[in-house]
């Protein structure tokens, strides 16, 4: 049978089924490495030990986390829950329901943040260095992991929307 379709239509089918061949293999590619996301492969924020972020590709089963905190749930300036008790050495996943946001552990980011002592500053963003920038967010569907080795009262805060009440609390026993 031969087909009446113009060889301008066919041609089109023809680069679009080529477009998506491409993405689909430029992403097969981004799916190895050693990871930590239940064993789909996606690209998700994680921290080092240092609590920086880093993009990883993802295909092996990870620890799961001993608590999760939902960052932005549905848009909402809030943490849920906006308090959590934990053990000591247990790790904290934050889930970024929307984007627009960052979690930050640091006394220098905002006034209500507060750490027990001895505890490091924690931030879902880069915070090495001298430049630091409390204003970097985090986009929807990021995860970001943090391990409290320091017992006490954690306050912590998404610097943005600290002052609209986007503050939250951890505490570690």
């Amino acid at each position: 049978m031969v087909s009446k379709q113009s060889k301008k239509f066919l041609s089109r089918r023809k680069f679009a089924a080529t477009l998506s061949s491409a993405v689909l293999a430029g992403l097969a590619g981004c799916s190895g490495g050693n990871g930590d996301n239940g064993g789909e492969a996606t690209a998700t924020a994680t921290a080092t030990e240092t609590s920086e972020p880093t993009a990883t590709a993802t295909s092996t089963p990870a620890e799961e986390a001993d608590a999760t905190v939902t960052v932005g749930p549905g848009g909402s300036l809030q943490f849920e829950p906006s308090s959590l008790r934990v053990s000591q050495g247990d790790t904290v996943e934050f889930v970024f329901d929307s984007g627009g946001h960052n979690v930050s552990g640091h006394p220098d980011a905002h006034s209500d943040v507060e750490l027990p002592e001895g505890a490091d500053p924690w931030a879902s963003y880069d915070i090495s260095g001298s430049k630091i920038n409390h204003l970097s967010l985090n986009q929807a569907g990021s995860t970001y992991r943090h391990t409290f080795e320091t017992t006490g009262e954690y306050t912590y805060v998404c610097v943005p929307h600290a002052s609209s009440g986007m503050v939250a609390s951890i505490t570690v026993r």
